[in-house]
């Protein structure tokens, strides 16, 4: 009470002596000494009405005081609301630590987020630390322990535990604030709970795709190595026939009967083939019988070897898909032009049934360090790609693809192009060729150049694509880090 009336006392005797000063530049501007009074009824006149006016302005000015201190805390009071709502819109809170005092102030809507009471004492240090999940505490107490640089932002993503018990995630930003005597850190913190769900849901869902893409890109590759070997066996099979055929029509029956008749007349053979008739025919006959024979054995053998060769492509496809079915992740040293015919191996057997001519254009390189099962999938997807593009191009009469590898020692890469004249790539769909589901093809999947752009991304590359338009062919172009295993072949 005293206090009350102490502050009550100063503050009149305030207000006295700014009235009294009000009064001295009154008399001033009448040039009459404080201590006189006016002698005059004008001086009297002026004086009075100085007075009142100095009065009546004192009266406005407190007047305008005290209702501009009521609109601004009515304003204050409003911003206060409009910032508690935004705040609670965003999901963010905002805290203070006074490092000097030990203090501790929390926003009322970061009460909210942590499921305490707004104005109940926010947790200290210590106690904020406990609420940090296990694998986010070393981190964040090692940034606020670290020695924060005054006016530098720093940002954590961590969980908090609510008093319910659950964890919610958090991106913390703050400062630490040194200045005068004042030190500070302060910060905010936003509830991104949901953005890390959402973010785990488009992994899963990535992953999936991924998953789906690579389990499509395999099986595409399985069918093209089905129908490789199909196509080999189907060859393999005109092969057998025609040994069998030859097998039916053999002249050894003939030779059996010429045996037999020499067998009989063996006791006069000399005389049977000189004096007889029909023994004189023998000879010729036997000569014909060899000539055709030999003939014969010239195609069997041919066969037998186009078998053989049939044989060894169907174990070649098999290696390679098997090669291909190994884990991917794992590099190894790749020499990439033998890379290259395995998947021009892998991709079909038919470029002469379709009249297609590959060139080669291998510049001699060193071995790479890489993912092999990658690689092949990619360039195996390429290599058929320009395959069908070149069949779809019934009008081109000399289909060519052409297979480059070059070494840019400079800029320390590897090119690898595959080229082909066919149908060509509108312009509206090459921005649109690597995106995943889309396709040109009656019975496309759109997966196989989505899946060469992931394996791509994967080993560190990048894959592009050029055409001129329709009908002007294309070129993939494969662009690898070259990492190099030293020594040549």
């Amino acid at each position: 009470m005293n206090v009350s009336l102490t502050f009550a006392n100063e503050s009149r005797k305030d207000s006295f002596m700014e009235l009294h000063k009000l009064l001295l530049r009154q008399l001033n501007r009448l040039d009459l000494a404080q201590n006189t009074l006016p002698s005059t009824f004008q001086q009297w006149q002026g004086f009075l009405e100085r007075v009142d006016k100095a009065y009546n302005e004192r009266d406005q000015e407190r007047y305008l005081l005290e209702r501009s201190m009521i609109i601004s805390s009515r304003e204050l009071m409003d911003l206060n609301n409009r910032l508690e709502i935004a705040q609670h819109i965003g999901k963010l809170g905002y805290w203070e630590v006074d490092l000097l005092n030990n203090k501790v102030f929390w926003s009322k809507e970061l009460f909210l987020l942590h499921g305490l009471t707004p104005g109940s004492v926010p947790p200290n240090y210590e106690q904020f630390l406990k609420m940090v999940h296990d694998e986010d505490r070393f981190h964040m107490k090692t940034l606020l322990e670290g020695g924060l640089t005054p006016g530098r932002s720093y940002e954590n993503e961590l969980r908090i535990q609510s008093v319910d018990g659950k964890y919610r995630w958090f991106q913390v930003t703050f400062q630490r604030i040194l200045k005068d005597d004042l030190d500070f850190i302060k910060g905010i913190s936003v509830d991104i709970t949901n953005r890390k769900k959402a973010e785990k849901e488009i992994a899963t869902l990535h992953h999936q795709v991924v998953l789906s893409a690579r389990m499509a890109g395999m099986a595409d590759i399985a069918t093209s190595t089905l129908h490789n070997v199909g196509n080999v066996l189907n060859s393999a099979n005109v092969s057998v026939e025609l040994l069998k055929e030859y097998m039916l029509r053999t002249d050894f029956n003939k030779i059996m009967k010429v045996m037999s008749l020499l067998e009989e007349h063996s006791s006069d053979l000399g005389a049977y083939i000189y004096k007889d008739p029909q023994g004189k025919l023998v000879p010729e006959y036997l000569m014909g019988l060899i000539k055709n024979v030999k003939r014969e054995y010239e195609v069997i053998s041919q066969e037998v070897q186009n078998l053989s060769s049939n044989i060894t492509h169907i174990s070649n496809i098999i290696t390679t898909q098997n090669d291909m079915s190994r884990a991917a992740g794992m590099t190894e040293h790749v020499f990439l032009p033998d890379l290259m015919d395995s998947a021009l191996q892998m991709s079909d057997s038919s470029f002469e049934q379709n009249h297609i001519s590959i060139v080669k254009n291998y510049q001699k390189l060193p071995f790479v360090n890489i993912d092999r099962v990658k690689l092949l999938q990619i360039l195996t997807n390429l290599i058929r790609n320009a395959k069908e593009a070149l069949i779809e191009n019934l009008k081109k009469d000399e289909k060519v693809i052409t297979l480059s590898i070059h070494d840019h020692k400079e800029a320390k890469e590897v090119i690898i192009q595959v080229k082909d004249n066919g149908i060509g790539i509108l312009p509206e769909n090459l921005k649109r060729i690597f995106s995943f589901g889309f396709t040109t093809k009656e019975k496309g999947h759109g997966l196989g150049l989505h899946m060469s752009l992931l394996n791509t991304k994967d080993i560190g590359g990048t894959l592009t694509v050029e055409s001129k338009g329709f009908g002007k062919g294309t070129t993939f172009t494969l662009t690898l880090p070259r990492i190099e295993v030293h020594g040549l072949v």
